[in-house]
């Protein structure tokens, strides 16, 4: 169960999703778009929820960063005792004579070894999709800098960015 990243992948595609619908450029958030490929999940399409404004935005992100360190917190925790587990395993079997203890311990050798294995995937995912998280807000930054300027000085953007589309009201 921890090394299906699934819930948090879905989590990162339906941020993507929603930026989308907000109408972001792609490039403001690639880094979402990378972890939710990174966590084995699509990025959402055609999502009416759109972000009310950058703060929520970096908000998720934080808090999905925070959901991957504890993820990976577990990882390194369970990780520890089934290598831990294994090895004293192994030295048991190596001294004991009893034919019971012997298939008792080659059991647990191979529960931990399937452990191991399945946990082996994880740990380049969790790190991926964080490092493109963690991206992210700067990306945001870099795509609206001008714009983070002019609302820094006091000044508005013209209602719905008609002015710079050349949309006309009806």
């Amino acid at each position: 169960m921890l090394a299906d990243t699934a819930d948090l992948g879905a989590q990162a595609g339906h941020m993507a999703g929603r930026c989308q619908a907000t109408g972001l450029d792609p490039r403001s958030y690639r880094g979402v778009i990378g972890a939710s490929l990174a966590l084995g999940c699509l990025p959402a399409q055609g999502l009416d929820l759109r972000w009310a404004d950058d703060r929520e935005l970096i908000t998720a992100i934080c808090d999905l960063l925070d959901e991957i360190a504890d993820r990976w917190a577990e990882y390194v925790k369970l990780r520890h005792e089934a290598a831990t587990e294994r090895a004293r395993s192994l030295a048991q079997r190596a001294t004991t004579t009893n034919f019971r203890d012997r298939d008792t311990l080659s059991a647990t050798i191979a529960d931990c070894t399937t452990c191991l294995e399945t946990l082996e995937s994880l740990a380049p995912r969790l790190t991926a999709a964080a490092r493109r998280l963690s991206d992210a807000p700067t990306q945001l930054g870099e795509t609206y800098a001008e714009v983070y300027r002019l609302l820094a000085t006091g000044r508005q953007m013209p209602h719905n960015g008609r002015w710079i589309t050349g949309e006309h009201t009806s």
